[in-house]
């Protein structure tokens, strides 16, 4: 097999570099505007190393020394250190410069070993150092990274500054540069007879679970770090393995563990150790070090640096890598646009070419799924950190387009995990499964990769892992790694055809059953797609049938997908608000119903006749971007996540191409910009940098598995495509910032009346050149490929068919929880509003409304059952009597109607001395004249006791029991695992981080939120071993969130023991980790029966839900 283009191009780079060749650009510009000579020249990293405000966070990209797809990237890591790229642009000191970081991730990820030089005694916590910088000492580059250390000039306005480090009088000049796999760095230090380099082999973004350094000789450092756990999931640890060389000897060296420092020591290991190595830099002033990193082992890392970084140059190096990048860039040349456009394009198209990352040795090894030791077939490398959720969409077509090579070889690396770890990954970290977000990305991944070009892999075994997936439920002892399951829930999807919403999964904030349906229906086509291309007809109509499972969440009722629960039932009220949370809409990963209702590219003519038709999509579209980058809970476009990025192009299915052509220019030219925080959300490996290269060139890859490409318009004048077999031109000579409405086009000069071309079209193998011309203007053309037949195909498998619908109806009392003291009265309004949210195709309209109540145990309703008007959408409650007793309760009603034809309904509630205090509900089922299937909505009533406390708790075990307290699951450093000791069931620690086992609580907030309480704490514990435990709760001041209350010793009696401690300044303010309230923290596993609460304020909800 051939080596990859990426290998051959930083070999062609080398070479020319060894014979003092000049490389030339990919193509020399015709007549006309000019093409772009040297992209590289156009990439500014920066560009998503800040934040773009409240709505975009931190953009997590990189700025350092990285080759294409490289397994090492020597980059900064400031101190706020952001998830996965570890720079934020705001800061003004750097903590090292780590060896490995993925770009714009949204969780903690690697940036292992960071290193960083200093000058002077090492101090007594050398894990702590940092150095301060400014942006004018910085320089960034494809493939090198360049800063001057200790420079206190300050940069931009808005830059945290950093406390200034005395021991230090002059800078250190740091210029690193990148191969795959290596890096050289040539250090630049005052004259001193101490010039260090630290070694914080241990400082992982996520915490260390094991780390190791060793200085070998007089010359070189080696170790490891290993760490897991990505996004709190079950991830098990992978170690990384480094080597460093250095041109000199030291002068000195050392090592740390934890607070002990150790001048002079050769070697260290644990959690917290790191080393360090000195030179004399008073005669000479210049260090030059080599660093490789490794997988396998650290003599993989010297291997690599054999085989990649032999020299001593680190200008070379940065030229051969550069080369590497332009070559790379080139295969997409642009001319015109403004520089900040043409800025924009290239940084883009960088990016997404960072990741997927080579995993695998020089050699070809590589640590399996199986914790194996592996090798790749010669010339080839394994390839891992697959965003899978993110990069399917968009990212992978691009890939498999450009780089065809490496994209079969990413599509073998998927299928080899499968093979060794017994399923598909999803979100895969090193030889770890880690199971984040909802779907089955694998699928489309590889799917698109055949569609689009990379076909050098094993595509029938990849398709039967593919059906595996789908198909087979594995019992416990096959699961992935002990514990993954590449499609959760797919027993239940087998047999209903959905996924019904009461769990959480994938990392997901909310019970996500609808959106890991519409996830499971989108593989399941690319699955058809696969087998279609191979000939596999069986499977190809299998699959297609079940692609069409988005039928069955689809509500005719409210016009939108939404999740179902077991049995069958849609949420009862407004489709837009029902279940939203401070993180998305329960039932929708990441987001909500008006943003996932185009979430079925497999079929939008489907979705569109759904909808109503053609006029009444183009006019929910139109509604839907009146905002651009709404984040997960508005009802409008977020152009920051990945669920909505085939949104703008939905105009095309729906005859309005002109729609999309107008909205992907504004987005290109509001949601992106040349500056630190110019993108709308997260990168997620290049996944958003990807629709940003889509659509400046005019096309979007809409359906996975599909080799259609949806049409907008260029951004740019002209546009080259320089691929592998094909050449494609596309000249847009008039467009500009307000010229860009297409008003003809032609494919190599005939022309061209639809939407959409085949992807064939610009990645076949004639050797020719295919040109594309677009006529554009600065008003729409409504008439331009606006026809059925003009639309981009869709994959219909049979006609619609839609589960009843149900109407959604709001109920909203005020207050808007009846709340009775037990013994006394209480009076509340109801009123009901029918078809709230509804934006139903054929909405049937009742004019009367039949209710009938059924209470909670103990209570009555009289009458139970009443009469509805209905008038402008809205229900009117026609005058009535309700009688709910607890013993003796009375509730009177009367008719008072408002001008939105709404009745407000006067009720008195009396709760009975001895009724049960907790939280229910009154049950209103709903019939209507004409017929319309209503939900069963329900009144929330609290029964609540005198005084000012509440008694609540949580009984633990498998499946705990919880009374208004819940205990918090929490990954990493908060995981628990159930068992049964002295006869009682529990739950103890397991050690996931060293030394740091804790257990979370978090109170129902509705007891107690924010306020200050006194509360006395009980805690039911097994006295077993030696160790101690404490008891930390949030004292509510600065940084008082972890404030122990109780430290307990076991004294090893191996019997159940009651601790209790009453503080008198809690608060339950969601401060812990995972937004928990407090936690039982130790260095050794406890084992904990039960926790019950005492908490008492004035602003305390009082309830006794505790029944022991």
């Amino acid at each position: 097999m051939r080596h990859s283009r990426t290998a051959r191009l930083l070999a062609a780079g080398a070479a020319c570099l060894a014979l003092g060749l000049t490389a030339t650009a990919a193509h020399a510009s015709p007549a006309g505007t000019p093409l772009v000579g040297d992209p590289t020249a156009l990439v500014n990293p920066w560009i998503g190393t800040g934040s773009g405000g409240a709505t975009v966070g931190d953009v997590n990209t990189f700025p350092g020394a990285a080759a294409p797809f490289g397994m090492l990237t020597w980059s900064p890591d400031t101190t706020s250190r952001p998830t996965g790229g570890g720079y934020s642009y705001a800061d003004s000191a750097i903590t090292g410069l780590s060896l490995t970081h993925l770009s714009g991730v949204g969780c903690p990820v690697e940036d292992d070993v960071p290193i960083l030089p200093t000058v002077g005694a090492i101090g007594a916590n050398p894990a702590a150092a940092q150095q301060p910088f400014s942006h004018t000492g910085e320089e960034a580059k494809p493939g090198s990274y360049s800063v001057t250390l200790g420079d206190r000039s300050g940069s931009s306005r808005g830059v945290r500054r950093a406390e200034p480090d005395r021991s230090q009088a002059q800078p250190i000049h740091l210029d690193v540069a990148a191969t795959t796999r290596t890096g050289i760095g040539r250090i630049t230090f005052p004259a001193s007879t101490q010039s260090n380099v630290l070694f914080k082999v241990s400082q992982s973004k996520n915490q260390a679970a094991a780390a190791s350094v060793d200085i070998v000789g007089d010359d070189e450092v080696t170790g490891s770090v290993s760490t897991g756990h990505f996004c709190a999931t079950r991830q098990q640890p992978v170690p990384v393995y480094f080597a460093a060389q250095f041109n000199r000897p030291f002068a000195a060296t050392g090592t740390w563990t934890g607070s002990t420092v150790t001048a002079g020591a050769t070697s260290a290991s644990g959690t917290n150790s790191g080393a360090w190595v000195s030179f004399d830099t008073t005669a000479d002033d210049t260090v030059l070090m080599k660093v490789a990193v490794s997988y396998v082992s650290t003599a993989g890392a010297l291997a690599n640096l054999r085989a990649e970084n032999r020299g001593w140059s680190v200008p070379d190096v940065a030229r051969a890598t550069s080369r590497a990048w332009r070559d790379l860039l080139s295969e997409i040349q642009i001319g015109g646009g403004t520089h900040d456009e043409q800025v924009q394009f290239y940084t883009a198209l960088y990016h997404a070419l960072l990741t997927p990352t080579v995993f695998s040795d020089a050699d070809g090894q590589y640590p399996g799924f199986d914790g194996k030791t592996h090798t790749t077939a010669r010339g080839t490398a394994h390839y891992t950190s697959f965003s899978g959720w993110d990069i399917y969409r968009s990212e992978i077509p691009l890939l498999a387009m450009l780089a065809p090579e490496q994209t079969s070889q990413m599509a073998q690396s998927l299928l080899d995990d499968a093979r060794q770890g017994g399923w598909l990954p999803k979100w895969p970290v090193g030889n770890a499964y880690t199971g984040m977000m909802n779907g089955d990305a694998a699928d489309p991944i590889i799917a698109e990769a055949y569609a689009f070009g990379a076909r050098d892999f094993d595509a029938r075994d990849a398709l039967s892992a593919m059906v595996k997936g789908a198909t087979a439920v594995p019992s416990a002892d096959q699961l992935g790694q002990g514990w993954y399951e590449e499609r959760p829930g797919l027993a239940d999807y087998l047999r209903l055809g959905y996924v019904p919403n009461d769990s959480t999964g994938s990392g997901s904030a909310v019970d996500n059953g609808a959106s890991e349906t519409l996830e499971y229906a989108t593989a399941d086509f690319a699955i058809s797609q696969l087998a279609s291309q191979l000939h596999d007809t069986s499977v190809a109509q299998t699959f297609r049938q079940r692609s069409q499972n988005w039928t069955r969440l689809y509500n005719t009722g409210s016009g939108y997908l939404q999740p179902r629960d077991r049995d069958g039932r849609f949420p009862a009220s407004n489709p837009l608000t029902a279940g939203v949370s401070d993180f998305g809409q329960s039932g929708f990963q990441e987001g909500n119903a008006a943003q996932y209702v185009f979430a079925v590219p497999q079929n939008l003519a489907g979705v569109i006749s759904a909808i109503g038709g053609d006029a009444a999509t183009v006019s929910r579209l139109d509604t839907f971007f009146t905002q651009l980058n709404a984040g997960p809970n508005p009802p409008y476009y977020w152009a920051g996540n990945e669920t909505d990025l085939l949104a703008p192009w939905v105009y095309d299915y729906a005859g309005a191409p002109y729609r999309t052509q107008d909205i992907v220019h504004k987005l290109l030219s509001t949601v992106y910009a040349n500056s630190p925080g110019g993108e709308p959300g997260n990168d997620d490996l290049g996944a958003m940098s990807s629709w940003y290269v889509w659509s400046a060139v005019g096309l979007y890859p809409v359906t996975p598995g599909s080799t259609a490409l949806a049409l907008s318009s260029p951004l740019f004048p002209r546009v080259r495509l320089n691929l592998p077999h094909h050449t494609v031109d596309i000249d847009t000579p008039d467009v500009s910032g307000t010229t860009y409405y297409v008003q003809s086009m032609t494919v190599d000069g005939r022309p061209a009346n639809r939407t959409w071309l085949d992807a064939g079209t610009l990645t076949g193998h004639s050797g020719a050149t295919t040109r594309l011309h677009y006529m554009v203007g600065d008003r729409p053309n409504r008439h331009w490929a606006s026809s059925p037949a003009a639309a981009p195909p869709s994959y219909p498998a049979g006609p619609l068919a839609f589960p009843p619908g149900l109407t959604p109806v709001d109920l909203a009392s005020s207050p808007s929880t009846v709340t009775a003291i037990a013994g006394q009265q209480v009076t509340a309004t109801v009123s009901l509003t029918v078809g709230a949210g509804s934006a139903a195709a054929d909405p049937v309209v009742p004019r009367t409304v039949h209710w009938a109540a059924t209470p909670p145990a103990g209570l009555t309703v009289t009458p139970d059952q009443g009469t509805v008007t209905v008038s402008a959408g809205t229900a009117t409650v026609s005058a009535g009597t309700a009688t709910v007793s607890a013993g003796t309760a009375t509730v009177s009603a009367g008719t008072a109607a408002d001008s939105a034809g709404t009745a407000t309904v006067p009720l008195t509630v009396t709760a009975a001395p001895d009724a049960p205090q907790g939280f229910s509900a009154i049950a209103l089922s709903l019939t209507s004249t004409p017929a319309t299937n209503l939900p069963t909505v329900s009144l929330p009533v609290t029964i609540i006791g005198p005084g000012d406390t509440a008694t609540v708790g949580t009984v633990l075990g498998a499946t705990n029991t919880d009374y208004g307290l819940i205990q918090n699951e929490e990954g990493g450093d908060g995981a628990t695992t159930p068992v049964t000791v002295g006869g009682q069931s529990a739950r103890q620690t397991v050690q996931l981080v060293a030394n740091d086992l804790n257990m979370y609580f978090r109170i129902d907030p509705r007891i107690a939120h924010d306020q200050t309480t006194s509360t006395t704490f009980t805690v039911e514990y097994y006295d077993q071993g030696t160790n101690g435990w404490s008891l930390q709760y949030d004292a509510g001041t600065g940084s008082a969130a972890y404030t122990t209350a109780v430290h307990v010793t076991n004294t090893g009696t191996d019997t159940w023991k009651t601790a209790t401690v009453t503080v008198a300044n809690s608060e339950f303010a969601n401060r812990e980790n995972g937004a928990s309230d407090f936690r039982i923290a130790s260095g050794s596993p406890v084992i904990i029966h039960s926790v019950r609460l005492d908490v008492s304020g004035p602003a305390v909800l009082p309830v006794d839900l505790w029944p022991l």
